[in-house]
């Protein structure tokens, strides 16, 4: 391999080291958060990466949202299914949502909602 390969596979790995980065840090900023609505109005908007659980009053009762690891999932909900729970826990980035329909609560990541 010649000295100028050498430079333009080094450089080449710089470029695209530099642009994996400016990515990771974008993706950060935009998924940071989640809105919790309740009859279609935001009622909350939570920055998913401070752990901490949080209650909200639904139209069928209690409904917990368990903050944790940028990541987060319905526990404790009063409700007759608990499918919201089922969901289990919905990693930062992802395009699943957690919906608790007796409560007529849910929580989406609004940068992804914008997406589909």
């Amino acid at each position: 391999m010649k000295k100028k390969d050498i430079i333009f596979i080094i450089g080449l790995c710089i470029v695209i080291g530099i642009m994996y980065l400016v990515y990771e840090l974008t993706q950060k900023e935009k998924n940071g958060e989640i809105e919790v609505y309740y009859h279609n109005e935001v009622i909350e908007t939570i920055d998913i990466s401070k752990d901490q659980t949080y209650t909200f009053e639904g139209d069928y009762g209690v409904f917990h949202l368990e903050v944790k690891d940028h990541q987060y999932r319905a526990i404790n909900v009063e409700c007759p299914n608990h499918d919201c729970e089922k969901v289990g826990w919905v990693k930062e980035g992802s395009s699943r949502s957690i919906i608790c329909a007796p409560n007529d609560i849910y929580v989406i990541q609004p940068d992804l909602e914008s997406s589909h």
